[in-house]
């Protein structure tokens, strides 16, 4: 008897066992999955213009701006975190919000004016993205052995590309086209360590990139530069959608997966780009990138850097329209309350009977005022979707023009350089919109925003302002200025920056509801 009960609880335990482990093996499996679903974000962020800027940035300053990708990398993940955890508490993304906050100001085709000028900001900033990864993935193909830039194969190529792009947009196949280039993007940044292995890292340099001791002369536009192509503005709104139907916890680790494996992916491109500093005499070209991936891993190097820029290029040219069209159909869809006259009066009966009872203590009041809430936020219903042939259209139109643009061969460099300048002048804009509706009890009723979130987020929309305002400054007085009167320029460009978007925030605060609400943040709950 005792042999047959020391077999059956053998048996039970070996059974449980598996069990546990067949648990923990799912748990790992699914904390992967989902690690994996947010390295989307790192697959946008990680294109063409994030190779070129971070590689021109190590030719021309070498490890000076290591800090500007880690501050850049730090933005991203307090924005993205930020839209998240708006999109999970209000059931809403970040246009959505928007379209909502503002449809009872002054309205433009049944929407509010803020909606239009935040989509035409994100259309024209997304073309020249999208200029941008076309322009890259051409350099990718002049990369290849024997490849020369040729007006046949420049049109031919271009044309492909936005054929490619095209049918996939619209046949809806980005997501398992997202997976094969991933794999093949992997391969690239494996050549990148290896060639970083080869050239070897300055210690010295490299812990002195880390601290923004000062901006080396000339590089307000390339920090600037570094911040649009590693913190996007259309990140944002991307990143709301993808926080739909998620918990915040599995958010936040996916964000910070993925802004992390973007912030070591671009060091690496930034010290391999230091290591054409002699070749290109501090003048970067995709050219010279190429020849030293070549002389230190020879044409199989060559040719697995150029196929996964070709990969890195045509996953950011499906993303970037994505991006905009998702960002046009969360601010352009219109949602009505149909059953305003029926629930207004047992609203305002209720507001009454709770004003003169004595007898419902603050927590029930809270809790009657949330209930109610819900119930009109559950009566909102979208009364004019974003229609589907707009969607496709905008996505199309702006393949188009990086088709025509790219094909006419305007120079790869200089069109990133301007769409990362350019996206990154709208960063603050957008950082101020997410810095509203987090702030807004409508939105963030069951999990207001923190003190000390408001603190972090403050310091990156006033930081993105001061690098922005210089950035300006800069590009519109600097052809005045001479060799002996620069270090005066820096010092009157810093100051001025700084005054104008400590003022910006400022009025923001005081002509807005925003600094009432900040400072309700920091009260006990």
């Amino acid at each position: 008897m005792s042999k047959v009960g020391c077999h059956k609880q053998t048996t039970y335990r070996t059974i449980t066992d598996i069990g546990y482990k067949d648990m923990a093996t799912n748990k790992v499996i699914k904390e992967v999955l989902s690690l994996l679903y947010w390295t989307m974000l790192a697959a946008c962020t990680v294109g063409p213009g994030t190779v070129v800027t971070c590689a021109r940035a190590g030719a021309e300053f070498e490890l000076n701006l290591i800090w500007a990708l880690i501050f850049a990398s730090l933005l991203a993940y307090t924005l993205q975190e930020g839209t998240a955890r708006l999109t999970i508490t209000s059931g809403k993304s970040l246009g959505e919000c928007l379209q909502v906050r503002y449809r009872h100001g002054r309205l433009l085709w049944g929407v509010a004016i803020i909606c239009w000028v935040i989509a035409g900001a994100v259309f024209v900033g997304n073309t020249l993205y999208e200029c941008n990864n076309f322009a890259g993935g051409m350099s990718a193909i002049y990369s290849l052995p024997g490849a020369n830039n040729t007006p046949a194969l420049r049109i031919s190529c271009c044309v492909g590309y936005g054929v490619i792009v095209v049918a996939l947009l619209f046949a809806d196949k980005v997501n398992s086209l997202g997976v094969s280039l991933g794999i093949i993007m992997v391969g690239m940044v494996v050549l990148f360590l290896v060639v970083v292995a080869k050239l070897g890292v300055d210690a010295e340099r490299f812990f002195k990139g880390l601290i923004p001791i000062s901006m080396p002369s000339g590089s307000s536009n390339i920090v600037l530069s570094l911040i649009g192509t590693t913190s996007l503005g259309f990140n944002l709104f991307l990143g709301g959608a993808m926080a739909k139907g998620k918990t915040l916890a599995e958010a936040q680790r996916g964000i910070a997966f993925s802004t992390s494996m973007a912030l070591i992916v671009s060091v690496l491109i930034m010290i391999v780009g230091q290591g054409t500093y002699i070749q290109s005499k501090g003048v970067f070209t995709i050219a010279s990138l190429a020849g030293l991936i070549q002389q230190l891993t020879g044409k199989v190097g060559l040719w697995v850097f150029g196929i996964g820029f070709i990969a890195a290029a045509l996953s950011s040219m499906l993303a970037v329209p994505l991006g905009a069209a998702i960002t046009a159909e969360n601010l352009f869809t219109i949602y009505n309350n149909n059953n305003d006259n029926k629930k207004k009066k047992p609203v305002q009966k209720t507001d009454a009977e709770l004003q003169n009872s004595n007898e419902i203590d603050k927590t029930e009041k809270l809790k009657i005022e949330k209930e109610k809430m819900l119930m009109l936020e559950d009566t909102c219903v979208v009364s004019r979707p974003f229609s589907k042939k707009y969607y496709n259209g905008l996505m199309f139109v702006m393949v188009l023009i990086s088709v025509v643009v790219i094909s006419a061969d305007a120079p790869t460099v200089k069109v990133i350089l301007v769409a990362q300048v350019f996206n990154g002048c709208l960063l603050p804009f957008f950082s101020i919109c997410l810095l509203i509706c987090l702030n807004d009890p409508h939105f963030m009723n069951s999990s207001p925003q923190r003190g000390w979130a408001n603190c972090l987020l403050m310091f990156v929309v006033t930081v993105t302002l001061f690098l922005t305002c210089n950035t300006i400054i800069q590009n519109v007085f600097g052809w005045t200025i001479t060799d002996t009167s620069k270090s005066l320029f820096a010092y009157v460009k810093f100051s001025i920056a700084g005054v104008i978007s400590i003022c910006t925030i400022t009025v923001l605060c005081l002509c807005t509801s925003l600094g009432k609400q900040i400072r309700t943040s920091f009260k006990k709950r």
